[in-house]
């Protein structure tokens, strides 16, 4: 037992020394760098190296990191092109050594070691530079974040690599580098506004272009594009008078930059400035690019509380037009009903009632406000029977509404036993020659047949 234990701390104590050589020695060589390191695949030895790979992904396998590193080396050191595996694998192991709490000391040379062999990848594969670089980003946030200069120079170098065909997580990892330098004092707003321009170009390009038929990769590109609105509206600005102190300015200098437009909307929409008068000009240029059956609503209720009625109409049509269900376009009738009554526009709100039911044949809403806007009329369609005939015609909707709708069962019978209260009583029916039962034609504006019925 004694003499395994002697082995074992040994065996331990000389991978230790190894490891402190191989990270000494890979911080020193750099010769295959300064010539061609890809002349020779697999070396000046390549039976040497197809060997040491042999023997290092051996133990690799076997996450025996200490007994792979030596022949590792040498491949990496020799033969750096023959496998781009050989880079990944080296970042897994002196990452793992990492996670074993070295010394201070130890600890940054081990770091450096995994950026140089970031380094050396992108030396070696210049195809994989850009998702190399990306890589290497993010370790810099994890192991080194400061000074983040060099973190944001390494996410933009990534950008120039790749362009468009970057990885949805360089996108976020980037603005938020950004961002840290605007909080420094380093950055202008403007320059990150201008960062988030960018990459939310590059988020649109990927949701629109994925290759992937599964959805996934749009969908990583989707909440991407959410990590950054939420990061913009989160960092950048605080309230409403932020946003129109920071770019409302620039949006009215540049009404016609789409990609502005569609920031400050986002932001006002996120703060909740929809008030704020700058919104309507964002809001109805949006509406002109994207028919939006939610915006076109918004606006559409926007100008009705601000009395301007007919271009609160106009954009009630267009919800209309826009929108996906019926039961949406029924609720956008019913509400255009309602102003053409509050207008007393009576047969253009039974019109827009109409319209309503038509879309949702089941609803009794719309049967009962037809009803009110007859009760409503009976003062201004003349006297006697002529006057209470309306509520006759009134009662037929509330029946309806009742009969279709068992939600307003209530309200409808409620509406039926005021109004039949203003029935004539027989007696009048008898001067008027009039009998109960009988086919009656209302006039006035409504124009429609119903029962004759005494209240009593």
């Amino acid at each position: 037992m004694i003499h395994q234990q002697s082995i074992s701390k040994a065996t331990m104590k000389t991978s230790r020394t190894l490891l402190f050589l191989f990270i000494f020695t890979l911080g020193l060589s750099s010769s295959w760098a300064q010539t061609n390191p890809c002349a020779q695949k697999f070396g000046a030895d390549s039976v040497k190296a197809i060997q040491s790979i042999s023997v290092y992904r051996e133990f690799f396998k076997q996450k025996n990191y200490a007994s792979a590193v030596e022949s590792w080396m040498y491949v990496f050191d020799k033969a750096p092109c023959a496998r781009e595996q050989t880079h990944i694998d080296g970042v897994i192991m002196y990452k793992a050594f990492l996670a074993e709490n070295p010394s201070a000391a130890r600890k940054e040379q081990l770091i450096d070691t995994i950026f140089k062999i970031y380094d050396a990848r992108i030396l070696a594969f210049p195809k994989s530079a850009a998702s190399t670089t990306a890589r290497k980003g993010v370790d810099l946030l994890a192991l080194r974040p400061e000074p983040n200069a060099a973190v944001l120079n390494t996410f933009k170098k990534v950008l120039d690599l790749g362009g468009n065909e970057v990885e949805s997580y360089v996108l976020t990892n980037y603005f938020k580098t950004v961002l840290k330098e605007v909080a420094a004092g380093k950055f202008d707003k403007s320059v990150a506004v201008d960062v988030y321009n960018q990459l939310n170009q590059i988020a649109d390009y990927n949701i629109l272009n994925s290759k992937d038929s599964t959805g996934k990769e749009a969908e990583k590109f989707s909440q991407a594009k959410q990590v950054l609105d939420a990061d913009l509206a989160g960092n950048l600005v605080k309230d409403c008078q932020d946003i129109i102190q920071n770019f409302g300015s620039r949006y009215e200098a540049n009404p016609g930059d789409k990609k502005l437009r569609d920031l400050v909307y986002g932001m006002l929409v996120g703060k909740g400035c929809t008030q704020e008068p700058i919104f309507l000009k964002v809001a109805e240029s949006r509406l002109e690019d994207t028919g939006e059956e939610r915006l076109a609503l918004l606006l559409a209720r926007m100008y009705k509380q601000k009395e301007q009625m007919e271009k609160a109409m106009g954009y009630y049509q267009k919800a209309v037009a826009a929108a996906q269900s019926d039961s949406s376009k029924a609720q956008y009738a019913y509400e255009m009903a309602a102003i053409y009554s509050d207008q007393d526009q009576h047969i253009k709100a039974r019109q827009m009632a109409q319209e309503a039911i038509k879309y949702r044949s089941n609803w009794g809403k719309p049967y009962i406000f037809i009803g009110d806007l007859y009760a409503s009329s009976a003062g201004r369609c003349g006297e006697g029977i002529a006057s209470q005939s309306v509520y006759w015609a009134a009662v037929d909707k509330y029946k309806k509404a009742r009969e279709l709708d068992p939600s307003c069962g209530e309200e409808a019978t409620q509406r039926i036993n005021k109004y039949t209260g203003y029935f004539p009583d027989k007696e009048a029916l008898f001067f008027q020659s009039i009998s109960p039962g009988s086919s009656y034609s209302v006039g006035c504006w409504i124009n429609e047949g119903t029962t004759v019925r005494a209240r009593n």
